[in-house]
């Protein structure tokens, strides 16, 4: 019979494997054997986090010791992050050098923070790099807008990293941008770029029916904001008549209209 040990190095070692439930089960059961081992512990705390058991992940890093914790400094940040503790995780996170994953955990940690500075600077670094996995060149520039954007909401514009939008086709980005330019003023290129965000959007096929009219209704209510403040009443009042949602938010948005300035 094989060891609990020799069963979860089999199990780790099928790449394709999916069950974080199934390599837990298979950790606890090596860990009776052998409680202090470090690879036995570190595929637990991952399977945790996955499983998004972030408080179970905590406890684990705790009780194994500062042997654990020292060794798994880029776990720790991640679980201290999804759990709140924000402060720290992005103090832990600071100190790992040359780890593309904790420059993620750093610059979440400071957007949630709000310290967009940090955040835009960290993202924009991120973005000037090879992205080595899945989406995450998407992700970085839909954050690094989301961080410029908060930056001109709060008057530090001066601080962005890019006053530019590039020309990509996602509407997240687009969107990011269009509020950057809406916060500096430049009220009709942010007309221009809700108006490209929404396109994208209604092109879109990753969102699900719902998912779509949830994103379009923030850009159609941004639409109706800017075009108001343009002066174009007419186009504003009909926008908003055209929001296909339920009749509380349909309302909330035509009393937007009637109550902006212009």
């Amino acid at each position: 019979m094989a060891s609990a040990t020799q069963s979860l190095n089999t199990l780790l070692q099928r790449a394709s494997i999916d069950d974080h439930e199934e390599i837990l089960k298979a950790c606890n059961v090596s860990l009776k054997h052998s409680k202090k081992d470090l690879k036995t512990l570190h595929a637990k705390i991952v399977a945790l986090l996955k499983l998004d058991r972030y408080e179970d992940a905590l406890r684990v890093l705790e009780e194994g010791g500062d042997g654990v914790k020292n060794e798994l400094p880029l776990e720790r940040s991640y679980a201290l992050y999804k759990n709140g503790q924000l402060e720290e995780a992005k103090s832990i996170a600071k100190g790992i050098t040359n780890d593309r994953g904790a420059r993620h955990v750093e610059a979440q940690a400071s957007y949630r923070l709000e310290d967009f500075e940090q955040a835009s600077l960290l993202y924009n670094d991120l973005a000037g790099t090879h992205a080595s996995i899945g989406n995450e060149e998407n992700d970085i520039r839909i954050n690094a807008g989301a961080a410029d954007a908060q930056l001109e909401w709060t008057e530090q514009g001066h601080l962005m990293q890019k006053r530019s939008p590039s020309r990509d086709d996602f509407f997240e980005t687009a969107y990011n941008a269009a509020c950057a330019s809406i916060a500096r003023g430049d009220l009709a290129q942010g007309d221009f770029l809700l108006q490209r965000s929404r396109d994208l959007c209604n092109a879109s096929g990753d969102l699900t029916e719902g998912e779509k009219a949830a994103e379009l209704l923030s850009i159609q209510v941004q639409q109706v904001y800017v075009l108001s403040r343009l002066g174009n009443s007419i186009d504003a009042e009909r926008l908003a008549s055209q929001i296909a949602l339920e009749e509380s938010v349909h309302t909330r948005a035509v009393e937007f209209v009637s109550l902006t300035p212009l």
